[in-house]
């Protein structure tokens, strides 16, 4: 249980590493220890196959690899750079439980077909924490039962999902898909977690996708929002009768299909509960008219779109009459920490992008 050091010119074996005599990443993948804290220079690591730490932290010792500028613990933004260097294979595949990455970049596999991603998160209890996805095939696969992302940015990836929800008890928390050639983010998988203030935006496909037929789960999605997708909102096509989607605080705002729709919605018409959800300018409609609608706490069809500027990525909510104010969220995380929004309405994800670049 130590702290270690990797730059791009490591050479000290592991046993001697320190901050003057570092390691290469590849002497820290094969011999990272639970309790270690692999501290990253800045910098881009080319890989010549998935990035796969070979031992398993725990519960209470985790493996953590995280990224730095010029001194450990000054970064606050993706500076390492992990290149697979159009290899076909995940670009980190953490098949090891208890692995945290932080302040880490993954690209270059985007012609790599299939379900290869930039994060294969498929240990148990892994987390990633403000990393970065790009240029990739396919964005981040939260796997292992337990694992989490938080604060990532996921953006230019090819096809399929940004972000695939494929854990028990899995979650993302203030995360930021966008501009991708598939779908923000997905539901696939015996999953009690969910999103909670994620943001998908002008995404090819929907912005949230649910649709797999047979999956016995629930979906939730807690302060989401849904903006200019290519298709739905929230997709929910051939979901299984009686398995309830659950939205709580979602904005569904000017995507080109239906706010929440499916294609082939009545042959498995889906229960969707919504809990003071806002729809503005969706091409089809607001929620599709084959859904069996739960709505203990009223929809808000609102008046205008009520983004500060979606197009300079500011997400917050403007003030405005007549829009009802509900009790959440009154904290979101801010580099890195819980702080409160000042005088905007507390309707929908309430974030502006501070924190991704």
């Amino acid at each position: 249980m130590a702290d270690k050091y990797v730059t791009t010119t490591g050479t000290e074996a592991w046993a001697t590493n320190t901050i003057g005599n570092p390691s290469s990443l590849a002497e820290a993948e094969a011999n990272a220890a639970a309790g270690d804290v692999v501290h990253i220079k800045a910098g881009t690591y080319v890989l010549s196959a998935a990035f796969n730490p070979a031992n398993a932290g725990n519960r209470n010792a985790p493996i953590v690899w995280r990224g730095y500028n010029a001194a450990p613990d000054d970064s606050v933004v993706p500076v390492v750079t992990f290149d697979i260097n159009s290899v076909a294979d995940h670009v980190i595949n953490s098949d090891q439980a208890h692995h945290r990455f932080e302040y880490i970049l993954a690209t270059g596999n985007p012609a790599a077909g299939g379900e290869i991603y930039g994060f294969y998160l498929n240990g148990v209890g892994n987390v990633a924490y403000r990393c970065r996805a790009t240029s990739v095939n396919r964005g981040i696969d939260i796997v292992g039962q337990g694992s989490c992302i938080i604060a990532c940015e996921i953006d230019n990836w090819t096809s399929g999902a940004g972000v695939q929800m494929d854990a028990a008890n899995g979650s993302a928390f203030g995360c930021f898909a966008h501009d991708g050639g598939g779908f923000g983010f997905g539901f696939r998988g015996d999953s009690s977690g969910g999103y909670n203030s994620c943001i998908s935006a002008r995404n090819g496909g929907s912005g949230f996708s649910g649709g797999q037929t047979g999956e016995a789960l629930t979906r939730m999605m807690v302060n989401c929002l849904a903006y200019d997708s290519g298709q739905h909102g929230l997709n929910i096509n051939g979901t299984p009768e009686g398995q309830p989607v659950i939205c709580q605080n979602c904005l569904f705002i000017e995507n080109d299909q239906y706010g929440i729709g499916g294609t082939n919605i009545a042959t498995g018409t889906p229960n969707v509960t919504l809990l003071g959800c806002g729809f503005f300018g969706n091409v089809s409609g607001e929620v599709h008219a084959s859904a069996h609608v739960f709505e203990p706490m009223g929809r808000l069809s609102l008046p205008a779109n009520p983004l500060v500027d979606p197009g300079g990525d500011d997400f917050r909510v403007r003030s405005q009459a007549g829009v009802t104010q509900i009790a959440w969220p009154k904290y979101f995380l801010i580099d890195g920490v819980l702080s409160p929004w000042k005088n905007y309405a507390d309707i929908g994800p309430v974030q502006k992008r501070e924190w991704s670049r």
